[in-house]
């Protein structure tokens, strides 16, 4: 990842901020891609994975404590490091590090990391809520072309929340007519195709999908690594897609904040 000027920093910032999501290409060297993908298919070999679900998706949860070293060298990495930096300072928290596979046919269900982003007064239940965001940065180690797979994001709703009606239909399900589902399909939409090395970071509470729309290139299953940001202060009631607490336990509390030295 070479590094940006000023100018460029701040378009960038400027499209993160106006967007919600910006995608940086080569944000890992092919060195480092492969020994990604070494390490996840060899996992998966095993069957050491904590997740394998209906939709497509085999994740992998433990990877601080497996590869601590490997790891470590992705939180806020140099190539996403700055905008997470500018946006949370030295409130940005790692909440989680994992990977996922997608060895079998992949169509992710419509989703929010962060769900409760729009609700986190109600949840708070305090006379003075401090109102915090989350950050997603994921890095992919194979190749997204059209024909290949895809990121795509339900356009416009980084600064709105989605119709209140949808809310108690919101959260995993591989049901395709399920009310959240066929809303999010009916959107306009923004889609990615991420290259093995880039990254995307977007905020948490957008609605979106990955998908693989068509067979792995021969030797290459889909994959990719997903860190989760958090503003601190959040709380356990806060309704994530992911837990903190593994994190937490590899890191300790003050090793999960990057900026905060």
């Amino acid at each position: 990842m070479q590094a940006i000027d000023e100018q460029t920093f701040q378009e960038n910032l400027n499209h993160l901020e106006g967007n919600g999501f910006l995608l940086i290409e080569n944000a890992l060297d092919e060195e480092t891609v492969v020994r990604w993908r070494e390490t996840l298919y060899g996992l998966y070999d095993k069957e050491a994975y904590e997740i394998d679900n209906s939709v497509g998706n085999v994740a992998f949860e433990k990877l601080l404590a497996l590869q601590p070293e490997l790891s470590q060298g992705l939180i806020a990495h140099p190539s996403v490091g700055s905008y997470l930096k500018a946006v949370m300072g030295k409130q940005c928290q790692l909440r989680s590090f994992r990977a996922h596979l997608n060895p079998r046919e992949y169509l992710q269900e419509w989703h929010m990391d962060f769900y409760d982003y729009w609700y986190q007064e109600e949840k708070a239940e305090a006379r003075r809520p401090v109102i915090g965001l989350c950050m997603n940065t994921t890095f992919y180690l194979t190749d997204n072309r059209p024909e290949q797979g895809r990121l795509t994001f339900v356009k416009d709703f980084f600064n709105r929340a989605v119709p209140e009606e949808m809310r108690k239909h919101m959260g995993y399900t591989d049901d395709r007519t399920n009310r959240f589902q066929v809303w999010c399909d009916e959107q306009p939409h923004v889609d990615l195709y991420p290259m093995a090395g880039d990254a995307v970071i977007f905020y948490s509470h957008i609605p979106h999908q990955g998908a693989k729309t068509g067979p792995d290139a021969p030797g290459l299953i889909r994959a990719n690594i997903v860190l989760h940001f958090q503003q601190n202060p959040m709380f356990p009631g806060i309704k994530f897609v992911s837990n903190p607490q593994f994190t937490l336990d590899q890191l300790g509390y003050a090793g999960t904040f990057p900026f905060a030295k």
